[in-house]
């Protein structure tokens, strides 16, 4: 097939997967939208072409998946587009080196090659999203299958990757069956097709919860846009906006309220306590987890934090800091080694990480907060699930992008969470989407985006140690281990 005739294939190919993300979430697309991708890799042959391919289909999925950086209102037009192509044409890299290692696959294993192509892709994958530049998992294939609770339920053992190797071999097995149309093909992409939704049933069959501990909750989502929470001398305008909003919550005596990430725009915890006295005057006997900015004075240096308190009637219980924070949003990368860096003037802040798992205890019940990115990291999640977290919380500000997709395609990405540690999960967004999740998936109350209102649920805490909680991506890096293998073998018969 001559390379002129590629690109279209490559194009199809890509928006049809596009279209498959969240918040369209057509995810059945996912499973032979790759068809003509693998049709085109089959006939190339030149490492040049494999290159182009990788580069045409890379490029105009991720512009599909994430245009909407460029709708940042927090900066320019100008910087938010070039922040997008910058971000486009840097994953981009990701589907280049899928393409170049098939390439050297078929120097051993010519025509076979395709039936490697899962282990490829998935070690890609998980290798590519240890590098936060990339976004971490946001646009993998297994959030292209996330409106299908009894498939993702399999991510209590593999992990997302489980679920993004079936997505690329149920499209192998579709190739293989147009290219050999024989009745034993047939049956074969059907067992395979089936397998994983036979294994989710069982999974959520065999679950029993601990409901000994009910924890009453309140998730406030009060809508502030960014226009207001920033606004000089609007910090108790917004206060007293969630306070409000809080009334009923404490008047009823729940356990625990959240408010979302920043709710509050100034450092209630610094200088001048008034504001903190007037939240918990607010409180009575209920508990509170909100977002607060943060700092610490180290001798002439201030280091500041994206953070959240557990706060009581009667002072700051807990304090945690982003771990991970947003590359060009919170920091700049490489900065720590080449401080100038600094000085760009992109509208990203500069932040210090925290380096604490810290665990909130609301009436005995152990809670985790995280904050915004934070909560499409599987890693970040198990750890803190590992020291004892019974209870996911996340607090979120997505107000810097006020239309679809942005919010939906990060809201959606918690049932994986919660489905990987078997933890019900409580998200807080300033703006929308806010949502509780039990621990199968199950989006059990929702709030939509630039909707103001309050959520309020008894959650159960779960103290359960899943095969993903204990043992991480172990089947993530057995594919690392084989692709490493194939490589070599690759490598040597070029020679």
């Amino acid at each position: 097939m001559p390379i002129v005739f590629s690109p279209i294939a490559l194009l199809i190919s890509a928006i049809l997967i596009g279209l498959s993300q969240q918040p369209i979430g057509l995810g059945w697309l996912a499973w032979c939208s790759l068809i003509p991708f693998i049709f085109v890799l089959n006939r190339v042959n030149e490492i040049r072409h494999f290159i182009i391919a990788g580069l045409i289909w890379g490029f105009v999925y991720y512009l599909v998946a994430i245009y909407w950086l460029a709708n940042n209102i927090g900066t320019t037009p100008f910087i938010g587009m070039l922040s997008m192509l910058s971000a486009v044409l840097y994953c981009t890299l990701n589907i280049i080196l899928i393409c170049l290692v098939i390439k050297i696959i078929k120097n051993y294993f010519n025509e076979k090659w395709y039936w490697f192509l899962p282990v490829v892709w998935t070690s890609v994958e998980y290798v590519r999203h240890m590098d936060m530049l990339t976004g971490g998992p946001w646009t993998s294939l297994a959030n292209t299958q996330l409106d299908y609770l009894t498939l993702v339920q399999n991510a209590e053992v593999t992990g997302i990757y489980g679920i993004s190797f079936w997505v690329v071999l149920i499209n192998i097995l579709i190739y293989h069956y147009l290219v050999y149309p024989y009745k034993n093909n047939f049956i074969k992409l059907m067992i395979i097709f089936f397998f994983p939704w036979l294994t989710g049933m069982l999974l959520e069959g065999r679950l029993v919860f601990d409901v000994s501990k009910p924890l009453e909750t309140t998730i406030i989502q009060p809508n502030i846009k960014l226009s207001q929470k920033w606004k000089p001398n609007a910090v108790r305008e917004n206060i007293q906006v969630l306070i409000d909003e809080s009334k009923s919550a404490v008047n009823n005596a729940t356990d625990l309220i959240i408010w979302p990430e920043t709710a509050t725009s100034g450092y209630i915890l610094q200088g001048n306590d008034y504001y903190l006295k007037l939240i918990q005057k607010s409180l009575k006997n209920s508990k509170l987890i909100s977002g607060i900015p943060y700092y610490v004075d180290i001798g002439q240096d201030r280091q500041y934090f994206n953070s959240a308190a557990l706060i009581e009637f009667d002072g700051v219980k807990n304090i945690y800091h982003k771990m991970e924070l947003v590359p060009m949003g919170e920091y700049v990368p490489l900065s720590d080694f080449f401080p100038k860096l600094n000085n760009l003037n992109l509208g990203q802040g500069n932040f210090t990480r925290g380096t604490d798992f810290v665990i909130m205890d609301v009436e005995g019940v152990k809670c985790a907060t995280m904050i915004c990115f934070e909560s499409t990291l599987p890693t970040l999640n198990r750890n803190f699930v590992n020291v004892g977290a019974e209870v996911l919380i996340y607090v979120v500000n997505d107000g810097w992008y006020e239309t679809p997709p942005q919010p939906q395609q990060h809201a959606k990405q918690v049932i994986f969470r919660a489905i990987e540690n078997r933890r019900p999960v409580l998200r807080c967004a300033n703006t929308g989407v806010s949502m509780i999740v039990d621990p199968m998936g199950n989006i059990s109350h929702e709030l939509s985006l630039n909707e103001k209102g309050k959520l309020e649920a008894t959650v159960m805490p779960q103290n359960i140690i899943t095969f993903y909680t204990r043992h991480g991506d172990i089947f993530a890096q057995l594919n690392v281990v084989i692709l490493l293998l194939l490589v070599f073998i690759g490598l040597i018969k070029r020679k």
